[in-house]
């Protein structure tokens, strides 16, 4: 029996040594590694995550200021239209509609008070979600306040403007309308 005792005082603190000396330095340098890439990973999905917020919240502004926008084009263009339609009608040459004629013919007058309903609601929306820079573009493209179609091209100046900051297309000289 000694020689038993004996046999497993010398194997089991052999073996135990041999558990500690090779097994626990890899497991605890796994486990470190491990906690490591857990801690990377975190860091990486964090900083993913910050970056695709900014995309989504720029996307979702240039999608709400190009819906915006079209709206304005929409109405902007309808009562154009109407003037240069008249203008043609009538024979009077263009940018001939001053604010004082369009007064003064029925028709035109009551799609003149529509389009600044809706021009005003456009810049009220305007105000609440364009950035200061767009905004400001806007209501400094109104500064011309007798010839429609330089208000129309100023607006197309400062839409374009606004959402390609860097473009160098300008509306009077870019843009192009079918005459009749």
């Amino acid at each position: 029996m000694e020689y038993i005792d004996t046999i497993v005082a010398i194997i089991v603190p052999f073996l135990l040594g041999l558990f500690i000396h090779k097994y626990l330095p890899k497991y605890f340098e796994e486990k470190a590694k491990n906690l490591a890439t857990k801690e990377d990973i975190g860091e990486i999905t964090k900083e993913v995550e910050e970056v695709k917020n900014i995309y989504k919240n720029h996307y979702d502004l240039s999608r709400t200021e190009r819906e915006f926008y079209e709206q304005m084009v929409k109405a902007t263009q309808k009562f154009l239209a109407d003037i240069k339609r008249y203008e043609l009608e009538k024979g009077t040459g263009e940018n001939s509609a001053t604010k004082e004629v369009i007064m003064s013919v029925p028709q035109l007058r009551e799609n003149f008070l529509l389009f600044v309903d809706s021009a005003n609601e456009i810049f009220a929306k305007a105000f609440v979600f364009l950035g200061e820079e767009s905004y400001q573009r806007l209501k400094d493209a109104l500064e011309e306040k007798s010839n429609f179609a330089a208000i129309r091209l100023n607006l197309l100046d400062a839409m374009r403007g606004s959402i390609y900051p860097e473009t160098s297309f300008r509306a009077v000289t870019d843009t192009w309308d079918l005459k009749y």
